[in-house]
């Protein structure tokens, strides 16, 4: 005897659609927040405590479950160890922009990256400078450090008062609470 299969008899479109709009929204939200690494359990699980009018942030609201707090604890708590974690995510979390004086010096903890600059340094004897035959090399580490930048500074500007709420808006708040903590 076969079995019904229960797409088979809902109804035509219901089989055609893929998921609700707050789903798609808190998908959307969660790409936000992973920037531009992989969306992760911990970005969907703040979309969906974030997306506002959803079955899902109703359920955890309804819990106590407050959006900062779940924020604050996944800044707090490594995805080392986890099937979130990434090699590229782990060499980016020990990254750092320092200012000092009038100079901007980027730093790498990584291990493979600290390799790498060790075998050339060895080569070299000295520093890696933009100059010379290297000059184009070094364009698009500028290039997309300063996309970084100004993307961070988006982050951080005042929300305007007519600017509808949405996705730039709380990833504003997300980004500039979350930079602030760190």
């Amino acid at each position: 005897m076969r079995r019904l299969v229960l797409a088979e008899i809902a109804e035509p479109s219901a089989r055609t659609q893929k998921s609700t709009t707050a789903a798609e929204e808190a998908f959307s939200a969660a790409s936000a927040l992973a920037g531009a690494g992989p969306v992760g359990s911990h970005h969907l699980l703040e979309a969906l405590v974030r997306s506002e009018g959803s079955m899902a942030a109703r359920v955890l609201a309804d819990l106590g479950v407050d959006p900062e707090a779940i924020a604050a604890k996944i800044d707090e708590l490594d995805p080392e160890g986890t099937t979130d974690a990434t090699p590229e995510e782990a060499a980016a979390r020990k990254m750092e922009v320092r200012l000092t004086e009038d100079e901007v010096q980027l730093v790498f903890r990584d291990e493979q990256t600290l390799d790498l600059v060790r075998r050339i340094t060895e080569v070299t004897g000295g520093p890696i400078r933009g100059t010379g035959p290297v000059a184009g090399d070094f364009v698009p580490l500028w290039t997309s450090t300063n996309e970084l930048l100004h993307k961070l500074l988006g982050y951080l500007q005042p929300v305007q008062e007519e600017e509808p709420k949405g996705l730039l808006t709380m990833m504003r708040k997300v980004m500039r609470d979350r930079l602030r903590r760190a």
